[in-house]
């Protein structure tokens, strides 16, 4: 017996399922590569508030502690964020949707508060080069050397025509007679101190701090490095509501961090926080919901 295979066909090869990636070749060097990497899953940790953090507290290391990396949270607390330039770094990671969780999880809420995120930063940066410009200006005409000044009153003091010079105006009445002392003239203010003012109610106008908050920053080696006498002269003289500050920085940590009044208030008058007075944070949590 035998069989006549040369009029039957072999069966079609099984078409492909739709949207599964086709086998490798036999043979091929190259395995086949998925058409997109997964993109890691998004975690329970929010955006806005590791951004809020890392922008208001990032120096103490209050981000890095929200996403659970305890240890190089205490790190960037002892170096007080790497001597800024760590802070900066994790701001920047945060804003470009870098920065994951201890878990290596996304950021929940990133794609829709990104936008929003870069442009508040972008309006600090403006305002920080806008005031640094505008101080530098009143640095340059406080520092004018005494001696054009001088030149400049003795050019409207006198005159020369005809060869002669005129002669000096006659004392007034108001000079001191002979044998009395003139009065002593209120010494000016010195530049130092008009800088040091001026970047006082910058801090509170914009950023709301506390008295001793600005002070800190002002003498602080790591900040403006003022002299003691020019911040506690600019915190003297400025005009500032510090119970309306402590009122506004509650206000962040509720609407942002979404902390109790009791953990607020803490916030508010800690050493390492806020630095507002027990009465200027008592206000605050009294008109919290205002």
């Amino acid at each position: 017996m035998s069989f006549d295979n040369a009029g039957q066909t072999p069966p079609p090869p099984p078409s492909p399922v739709p949207g599964a990636a086709p086998a490798p070749l036999a043979g091929s060097p190259f395995p086949a590569s998925p058409a997109s990497a997964p993109k890691p899953p998004a975690g329970d940790k929010s955006f806005l508030v590791t951004w809020l953090l890392a922008l208001l507290l990032g120096v103490f290391g209050a981000d890095r502690f929200y996403l659970g990396k305890y240890v190089t949270g205490a790190l960037k607390l002892v170096t007080l964020g790497g001597l800024g330039i760590w802070m900066i770094v994790d701001l920047i990671l945060v804003l470009a949707g870098a920065a994951r969780d201890m878990r290596g999880n996304t950021l929940a809420g990133y794609e829709q508060h990104k936008k929003i995120a870069w442009i508040v930063m972008g309006v600090l940066v403006l305002i920080g080069v806008v005031n640094g410009i505008v101080t530098g200006g009143a640095d340059d005409a406080d520092e004018r050397p005494a001696a054009v000044a001088s030149a400049e009153g003795e050019g409207e003091g006198g005159s020369e025509g005809d060869g002669e010079r005129t002669p000096a105006a006659e004392p007034t009445a108001e000079e001191p007679a002979v044998g009395e002392e003139p009065a002593a003239e209120e010494p000016a203010v010195p530049a130092e101190y008009v800088s040091a003012l001026t970047k006082a109610e910058t801090y509170s106008r914009l950023m709301h701090m506390s008295k001793q908050g600005i002070y800190d920053q002002l003498t602080s080696e790591y900040g403006d490095k003022f002299s003691p006498e020019a911040a506690q002269y600019a915190v003297d003289t400025m005009t500032a509501d510090w119970n309306a500050n402590a009122l506004a920085k509650a206000k962040v940590y509720q609407s942002g961090l979404s902390m109790s009044p009791e953990a607020i208030r803490d916030q508010l008058t800690s050493e390492y926080g806020e630095k507002f007075t027990q009465e200027e944070a008592d206000y605050a949590i009294a008109h919290l919901n205002d």
